[in-house]
């Protein structure tokens, strides 16, 4: 049985899938500042970007299996992101 709050839920989600997926876009765009300062060889983060690929990975799996377009697009750039930053650390 749904109460009120999970049907306003449904009936905005398109609204709220838009935002959270511009708002991880965002958090995951962010990675370009790691990327650039291993490039320069000002730091040598691996964790953090490892770990957002990895998630960004397996989100990818089930967005993809659910058709999930919300979820598939920024986990997908959390992948490509992460992986480059990882790779840009032994550049």
């Amino acid at each position: 049985m749904e109460n009120k709050f999970q049907n306003c839920l449904k009936k905005k989600e398109k609204v709220i899938g838009s935002i959270a997926s511009f708002l991880a876009i965002v958090m995951f765009v962010a990675l370009i500042e790691v990327f650039m300062s291993n490039l320069r060889g000002d730091s040598r983060i691996i964790i953090q970007p490892l770990a957002t690929a990895f998630n960004g990975f397996f989100w990818s799996l089930y967005a993809y299996g659910r058709k999930d377009y919300f979820l598939l697009v920024p986990n997908l750039l959390a992948l490509i992101l992460g992986a480059l930053t990882v790779v840009s650390v032994y550049v």
